[in-house]
């Protein structure tokens, strides 16, 4: 593939664009519609540019590849500190909302530089970062420096044969689509790679969220889902791995893109079995599920600190509803649902069920939270542990979850299925826990915004995209517009979009402006031309040192940092 163009300057202002060479709109669009979108299409415009000029990997040998973060005010690549090493951070999994981004610029104007990067970095990782068995250099242990040209991560002190690089996504949804188009037949076992190297038992479904780099190496072709599952496998088995929902989503998320892109039948079947090993932990009564289906140790960690508290309910890590693990696995399933089209059903109808269940039984309307459950019901808020271990010293209590972070879950659930009055009811309830006022009645009765929205999350944004899509109404589109005008009040800084501000450092590839896409599309009544906004999470986890026997995490190291 040709090398970019480079380009020899940035624009300075927010300015409108010429557009051409893009899709026209399907109906007229008002010119101010037009112009607020070109707007926010040349911001995107100006941040992209600077990302592409500051951003990509000018260090040791010169490569296509971003690098994952930026200081705001001086440009310089930020690095993640390891004994005397300072690494240069750039992840494809950290990327996932730049290569949309990138890819939806390209869509909504027609110029196609930018596309033409995203894909220039997805062939480079095929071509040089993929491993003996069929996976990336990419995750949440395992990175790649951009300045020593080397796998750096967990492990990394290790020598011999043990010093091999930890595959583990969570939560991270791959723009597949993008894939594909680079090289249909790597992503195709870029996938199968990924189910291989993380299922340890394929008969019930038990894998772990750290899978090999080097082995195993997959059976050729489709051969990989030559498998036997046990449709009556019991769930809450121990296991040799944790099947946490972060990792199991990724994995249905991959096999259900897999049919989509390649009409791998098969795939999507062992996608449909795992979505439904955690529908199988729902209680009979409250319909709650577990955020993983089996048990790791012999003596389960939840029992053994609190089991005792409750003598009437089954305890275990697997008995409890975690609502932070929930809204982006959550979100992906209805998506990967709609792609599907009737053969997604099973999974939308999972979703819709598990959100109702969390709606009814874990969210207190007046605190505006969730409640971390166990799966009959039980509040673990209000209970303080009575001895030290996994979850937390003693005296400590379980987190309840702000309800702002299931608005977009329940958005987009109301529009998937709008005959179910609950759904939109939640959404109503989480819109006001965001700051974001009242979204009124699901005839368009009662809607009350106040004139500056209390919110400057990219996730918001698309939910009043989502309410906007389910009803035609002016009024969420009008606010959606106003949540933009927070977002680059606060969150736009030297061509950057950041957490806040005064943040020191900044990612590279952020939601904040795939959001500012989805606005710009609507507004030209071209929604369906930009990829999906995932809500994926990126994080890069890790030791600090070499002697150190914990890790900790590049939010926390990195981009929580502030500006003295």
């Amino acid at each position: 593939m040709n090398s970019l163009v480079s380009r020899s300057g940035l624009f300075m202002g927010v300015t409108c664009l010429v557009l051409s060479g893009c899709r026209e709109p399907s109906e007229p669009v008002p010119e101010a519609d037009r112009v607020q979108a070109d707007r926010y299409l040349g911001i995107v415009r100006e941040h992209l540019d600077a990302v592409l000029e500051v951003g990509r990997d000018h260090y040791g040998t010169p490569t296509p590849l971003f690098v994952d973060g930026l200081e705001v005010s001086t440009y310089e690549p930020a690095r993640w500190p390891y004994d005397d090493h300072r690494w240069i951070l750039s992840n494809l999994a950290n990327q996932q909302d730049l290569l949309r981004t990138l890819d939806g610029f390209t869509a909504l104007t027609g110029e196609k530089s930018y596309r033409a990067t995203a894909e220039e970095v997805v062939e480079y990782h095929f071509d040089h970062l993929t491993t003996e068995n069929g996976l990336l250099l990419w995750g949440g242990h395992t990175c790649w420096d951009a300045e020593s040209d080397q796998w750096v991560g967990r492990r990394f002190h290790w020598l011999g044969k043990r010093r091999s690089p930890i595959h583990e996504l969570k939560s991270c949804f791959p723009h597949y689509e993008l894939f594909s188009r680079v090289d249909r037949e790597a992503t195709a076992q870029l996938i199968r790679s990924f189910w291989e190297a993380h299922i340890r038992d394929w008969s019930n479904l038990d894998f772990d969220r750290h899978g090999g780099m080097t082995r195993p190496k997959p059976p050729p072709g489709s051969e990989v889902w030559d498998r036997d599952f046990d449709p009556e496998s019991p769930v809450f088995f121990q296991s040799e791995g944790r099947t946490f929902v972060q990792t199991g989503s990724d994995l249905y998320f991959a096999g259900g893109m897999l049919h989509h892109l390649d009409r791998d039948r098969e795939a999507l079947d062992w996608a449909r079995r795992i979505a439904s090993r955690y529908v199988a932990t729902r209680h009979p009564e409250t319909g709650l599920r577990g955020y993983q289906y089996s048990n790791l140790e012999d003596v389960d960690r939840a029992y053994e600190q609190f089991g005792d508290l409750f003598p009437e309910s089954h305890v275990s890590e697997a008995t409890i509803m975690d609502p932070n693990a929930m809204p982006k696995a959550l979100l992906a399933q209805m998506k990967l649902a709609e792609k599907l089209e009737k053969e997604g059903e099973p999974f939308l109808q999972w979703a819709i069920a598990d959100l109702i269940a969390i709606g009814r039984h874990s969210y207190d309307q007046d605190l505006g939270e969730f409640h971390t459950t166990l799966l009959d019901g039980t509040n673990l808020t209000e209970t303080e542990l009575p001895r030290d271990g996994y979850f937390g010293p003693k005296g400590t209590s379980f987190r309840a979850w702000p309800g702002q972070d299931f608005f977009l879950c329940f958005a987009t659930a109301s529009r998937l299925v709008p005959e179910d009055p609950f759904l939109w009811e939640m959404a109503r309830h989480t819109a006001r826990d965001a700051g974001l006022g009242d979204i009124g009645t699901q005839d368009g009765s009662g809607i009350q915004f106040p004139e500056k929205p209390d919110s400057s999350f990219p996730a918001h944004l698309m939910g009043l995209l989502e309410l906007y899509r389910q009803t035609d109404r002016r009024e969420y589109l009008d606010h959606a517009c106003q949540v933009a005008e927070v977002i680059l009040e606060q969150r736009y800084q030297n061509r950057l979009f950041t957490p806040g501000p005064d943040y020191r450092y900044t990612r590279t590839s952020r939601p904040e402006p795939l959001a500012l896409l989805h606005l710009a599309a609507a507004l030209r009544k071209q929604s369906d031309d930009v990829p999906e906004f995932m809500d994926g999470h990126a994080y890069f986890a890790c030791e600090t040192r070499s002697t150190d026997t914990k890790y900790t995490f590049d939010h926390m190291v990195i981009f929580t940092l502030r500006r003295d």
